[in-house]
C-alpha cells in the first residue's frame, strides 16, 4: 500500500499529566480566534459567501488565474496534489505537536518525539522525492514560537512553499500551505481528544479555494464544532480528511509519489 493511502488505523496517547501544559501554549495564540467563533462568525465567513462580496469576488478571481498558471502541472500523471499536500501536512503536525512540548520536561519530550519523527519522515521522503530539498520542523524554542505557528506558515519561514511553486506550481503551493494549516491543527485536536478545535477558518477557505477544491471537502475541516461531544468532533475531522485527501489521491490519476514503505502510512496520530 502506498504510503499515501490515508488510512485511520493507528491511535495514540500523549502523556495525560502533560495535556495542560500544551493546551495553555495553544491558548496563548488563539484567544482571540476562541471569542470570534464564540457566537458562530467564524462559520458564517466559512461558508461560501459568508465573507465580504467584494473579497469573494477577489478571491475567486485568483483562483481562476492560479488555475490557468498551474493547468500543465495538474494534468501531468500523477498530479501530485496529494504530495504536496501530504508535505505540509506532515511538517505542520510535527510542528505543533513538538512545539507544544518543547517546555517540557526532557522525559516528556522523549515521548512525543518519535510521533514527531515519523511525520518529518513521511514529509522528507516526498520532498526527496520531488527534488526539493530537505526539510525539518518549524522549531518552538518558546511560547510565542509555539503560538504563532500559522502565521509563521503563512510568511513561508523556512521557504518551502517557494520552493514547491517553482518545482510544481502555484496550485501545488496553496495545497502545501492547506495542508500546513490543517497539520498544525491536527495535532491539537488529536492531543485534546477532539475537545479542542479553533481552525484556522480564513486561511483554510483561502488555500482550498485557490488549490481548486471544492467547498463541500474543506468546510467539514474550517466549521467550529456546534452541539458534538469531542468524540464526535473528532470523528468528524478524521471522515473530513478521509474525503479530502481520497479527492485529490482520486484527481492526481496516478495516486501521486510513493514513499519508503518503512514510514507511517497514517496521515495524523
Amino acid at each position: 500500500m502506498s504510503m499515501l493511502s490515508m488510512r485511520w488505523g493507528e491511535t495514540w496517547r500523549v502523556l495525560a499529566y502533560t495535556a495542560a501544559i500544551a493546551l495553555a501554549f495553544i491558548a496563548l495564540g488563539r484567544v482571540e480566534m476562541a471569542l470570534f467563533s464564540a457566537s458562530g462568525v467564524a462559520n458564517m465567513l466559512a461558508l461560501p459567501g459568508g465573507g465580504v462580496p467584494r473579497e469573494d469576488a477577489a478571491l475567486a478571481r485568483e483562483a481562476e488565474a492560479i488555475a490557468l498558471q498551474s493547468r500543465g502541472a495538474l494534468e501531468r500523471v500523477p498530479g501530485e496534489r496529494l504530495a504536496a499536500f501530504r508535505i505540509g501536512y506532515d511538517i505542520g503536525y510535527a510542528s505543533s505537536i513538538l512545539g507544544s512540548f518543547a517546555m517540557s520536561a526532557p522525559a516528556v519530550q522523549a515521548k512525543v518525539r518519535p510521533i514527531g519523527d515519523r511525520h518529518l519522515a513521511i514529509a522528507r521522503a516526498l520532498t526527496q522525492a520531488l527534488d526539493l530539498g530537505d526539510v525539518t520542523e518549524l522549531a518552538a524554542r518558546t511560547p510565542k514560537d509555539y503560538a504563532v505557528l500559522t502565521a509563521r506558515f503563512e510568511a513561508d519561514e523556512n521557504g518551502l512553499a517557494a520552493r514547491i511553486e517553482r518545482r510544481l506550481s502555484p496550485a501545488h503551493r496553496e495545497l502545501y500551505l492547506l495542508g500546513a494549516q490543517l497539520g498544525n491543527e491536527a495535532a491539537t485536536v488529536e492531543s485534546s481528544s477532539g475537545e479542542f478545535l479553533q481552525p484556522p477558518v480564513t486561511l483554510i477557505r483561502r488555500h482550498a479555494t485557490l488549490a481548486g477544491i471544492a467547498p463541500g471537502l474543506w468546510l467539514p475541516l474550517a466549521l467550529q464544532p456546534r452541539g458534538e461531544t469531542p468524540a464526535q468532533a473528532l470523528a468528524r475531522y478524521h471522515s473530513a480528511l478521509d474525503a479530502l485527501v481520497a479527492d485529490l489521491a482520486a484527481r492526481d490519476g496516478g495516486g501521486g509519489r510513493s514513499a519508503p514503505s518503512t514510514t507511517s502510512s497514517t496521515l495524523a496520530r
